[in-house]
């Protein structure tokens, strides 16, 4: 099997092993901690001094014995209560049939309330009538005052206007039952959500934190800034979903409409930044993350707008947008395994921690949609270690991105130095091959031929443009040029000099030119063969040059029959400015090296070697 193979093998025992066991320990620590399948409002109406007692029935079916504790589905249709309110002294002793002398407080999860009293006319409790803003659904109290103030049975039919999402309403109303002892009341359900609110407080506070750090980051350009923004705009969604679920929300916003917008944006909006954050993660599977979150995108967008434009309620769009969200954690699930299956060392960590929020938001909607809780019990306990493993992320990123910054400002201010000195070089390189004498004998020679032979002097006229048209616009170039422009060069210099050293030869084998080499690096070599190799013989001398390719280089060899000389001179580079220039803006600009051997008496060699696929 092949590495390829190898890596998308990703469904393995161990896998598995490691995502089951994880699996059943955070849903054993959620069943423990939240153990219970009433409302999170009913922790501090347990000490409610009225109760109802009666029958049920759902629709038109049979009449059951309401009992303490047994679950009535609220989502089958509608449901039917007979009987009465009965008090209870704060002790928990009976004292009778409620007569309406004083308000019961009643829970309402999205359910409608009409109760029916002999002759009276109904009373209606209804979230979505316009009393309670038009088109309003949520959560929230309301009080009841019995209007006969007999002990006859009354009715109350209960009617749930989109029959998902609140299984246990009719649990939650009856176990949350209590009398509406004016501020007192609302004080102790309002104590009773005073840990989770300011939970979520917190949150939108350090929140903001991660926002001024994030754009800090941004502005002084710190690497990875972007999923500080992320990990700040989760969080900011997680604390406004913590503190819009807390016990008694109604009472500190009593707009109905709202309280319903705010939860059902904050959690959406939570689970599309997380699922941001998380593609952000990804390496091999980042493109099918990436598809499938911009999919998510225009889906989220699609159920926001809807209520806006049709007569929908926004609470309606919820259920398809728990599927459509479903959906895609279950693609992020693969890619997050599969990621997991090929990363090594602490890398794996962060993948298992990113499953976590995936798998308590298919347990919430699980779990609500059984009626075993309601809502993102589960997601809640993950946001803390969300924002546990935020802060350490922050921590890394921020100094590491500091550290990688000013690493990146010293390597700028060395690239500066360093065009600096390659300008400085091709300048001297330039310079040094310009020299006066070298032009004065050019010039001399021009003269001469324009007496006694004019067609070769205007072809010498054309070589010099040439040669000095190449040197001057080599000033201007900071990058290397095709071998077989510098070769051009090199040939332009070669026919000036044989008119000067017609005895001279010179030959050239362009096995390879389709490479990039520093501009002036052939010419001033093949000046140094001329100049100090064939000059100091009696009569002639060759001086060849040869490119080819190896399967890793790229190869030019300068070779000369002149006189030869001890290389041990070049170790003191102050006399050879040239050479050092030449060897420096090889190694500057195509990471390649020179080599130079000589034999006195017999002549030298040059060889230029360049690595394949050095970019340009």
């Amino acid at each position: 099997m092949n590495d390829r193979e190898s890596r998308f093998r990703f469904l393995n025992i161990t896998t598995l092993k490691i995502v089951g066991v994880i699996l059943m320990l955070f849903l054993a620590v959620i069943l423990l901690l939240h153990g219970n399948a009433t409302s999170n409002q009913a922790e501090p109406a347990l000490i409610a001094q009225v109760y109802f007692d009666g029958e049920y029935r759902i629709a038109d079916g049979q009449w059951h014995k309401i009992v303490k504790g047994e679950h009535i589905p609220s989502t089958e249709g509608d449901v039917t209560l007979r009987g009465n309110f009965h008090m209870l002294t704060p002790n928990g002793e009976y004292i009778g049939v409620y007569s309406g002398d004083m308000p019961i407080a009643l829970y309402t999860d999205h359910i409608n309330l009409t109760f029916y009293e002999g002759e009276n006319e109904p009373y209606v409790i209804d979230m979505e009538n316009p009393l309670f803003e038009d088109s309003a659904c949520g959560v929230g109290w309301s009080a009841y005052f019995l209007i006969s103030g007999s002990e006859e049975p009354i009715e109350i039919l209960i009617h749930n206007p989109h029959n998902f999402g609140n299984e246990t309403a009719i649990d939650e109303l009856l176990s949350n039952t209590a009398f509406w002892s004016g501020l007192d009341f609302e004080k102790g359900i309002l104590e009773g959500g005073e840990i989770q609110r300011n939970i979520g407080l917190l949150f939108v506070i350090v929140s903001f934190l991660f926002l001024g750090t994030a754009l800090f980051s941004t502005l002084i350009h710190v690497k990875n800034s972007k999923i500080i923004w992320l990990l700040g705009i989760v969080i900011l969604f997680a604390g406004t979903y913590m503190s819009y679920s807390a016990d008694g929300v109604s009472f500190r916003s009593e707009s109905i409409v709202s309280n319903t917008t705010m939860l059902g944006c904050s959690m959406i909006f939570y689970m599309l930044f997380l699922s941001i954050a998380l593609v952000y993660l990804l390496k091999g599977t980042k493109r099918i993350g990436t598809i499938t979150v911009t999919i998510l995108t225009f889906v989220n967008a699609t159920l926001l707008i809807l209520p806006i434009l049709t007569d929908i309620l926004f609470y309606d769009m919820w259920l398809y947008w728990a599927i459509s969200q479903v959906l895609v954690n279950i693609i992020l699930l693969g890619c997050l395994i599969r990621e997991f299956s090929v990363a090594k060392g602490k890398e794996r960590l962060v993948y298992v921690c990113s499953i976590l929020p995936l798998i308590s938001f298919g347990v919430d909607v699980i779990m609500t949609y059984l009626g075993l809780w309601k809502g993102g019990v589960s997601s809640r306990y993950v946001f803390g270690v969300f924002f546990v493993a935020a802060m350490v992320v922050v921590l890394k990123v921020i100094p590491n991105g500091i550290n990688a910054l000013s690493k990146a400002k010293e390597l700028e201010t060395e690239k500066i130095v360093l065009n600096a000195q390659l300008t400085e070089s091709r300048v001297s390189t330039m310079m040094s091959q310009i020299r006066p004498h070298f032009i004065y004998n050019t010039l001399g020679s021009i003269e001469q031929l324009c007496n006694i032979n004019p067609p070769k002097a205007g072809e010498l006229v054309h070589n010099f443009a040439k040669y000095l048209r190449g040197n001057f616009g080599e000033l201007d170039n900071p990058k290397p040029i095709l071998m077989s422009q510098e070769m051009e060069h090199v040939r332009y210099y070669v026919n000036i000099e044989n008119v000067r050293f017609p005895d001279m030869t010179f030959s050239f084998e362009m096995n390879s030119d389709d490479f990039y080499i520093p501009a002036l690096t052939i010419q001033p070599i093949v000046e140094n063969a001329i100049k100090h190799g064939l000059m100091k013989l009696q009569k002639g001398g060759t001086i060849r040059v040869v490119s080819y390719e190896t399967d890793t280089n790229y190869c030019v060899v300068v070779e000369d029959d002149g006189v030869g000389f001890d290389t041990d001179v070049l170790l003191d580079e102050r006399k050879h400015v040239g050479i050092r220039n030449i060897r420096g803006r090889l190694e500057a600009m195509v990471n390649g090296t020179l080599e130079i051997k000589s034999t006195e008496g017999v002549g030298t060699t040059v060889l230029i070697k360049i690595p394949k696929g050095v970019e340009q």
